[in-house]
């Protein structure tokens, strides 16, 4: 015997879940953040320019190479300028609630299965780390 999940009703309740979070007005003016960074040319470029300098330390740290204190400041005051940049900043504020709200969903999901009941909000990790919103 096969068995198939009801794919369609996963559906119809994921689209109402979808619909609910873009009528929120936390959504719109996240959205609106994102938007605004992507279309100041001068804000991805800087943003881009600090994720090159992330990559490249990143792979040299891979590769055990020691990073020096230049490389260290250059990426400190490249960090720095993007907080000071408000565009940037506002789109690193949403993509992490985005990205916050995903890991909700799927912990709740995981966790779900994992149990083979719903899960109580105790039992999701939280997301994160700092101010924990």
């Amino acid at each position: 015997m096969v068995v198939k999940s009801n794919t369609e009703f996963v559906f119809e309740k994921m689209e109402e879940l979808c619909s609910t979070l873009l009528k929120q007005k936390s959504y719109k003016l996240f959205r609106e953040m994102i938007d605004q960074f992507n279309s100041d040319v001068e804000a991805v470029q800087q943003y881009e320019h600090f994720m090159e300098i992330h990559q490249h330390l990143y792979e040299k740290e891979q590769k055990d190479i020691e990073l020096s204190k230049e490389e260290i400041e250059a990426y400190d005051q490249a960090e720095r300028a993007l907080y000071d940049y408000d565009v940037i900043r506002q789109y690193l504020y949403a993509q992490r609630e985005f990205n916050q709200l995903h890991t909700i969903i799927s912990q709740f999901f995981t966790k779900t299965l994992e149990l083979n009941r719903l899960p109580s909000r105790s039992e999701l990790k939280k997301a994160g780390c700092g101010s924990g919103h």
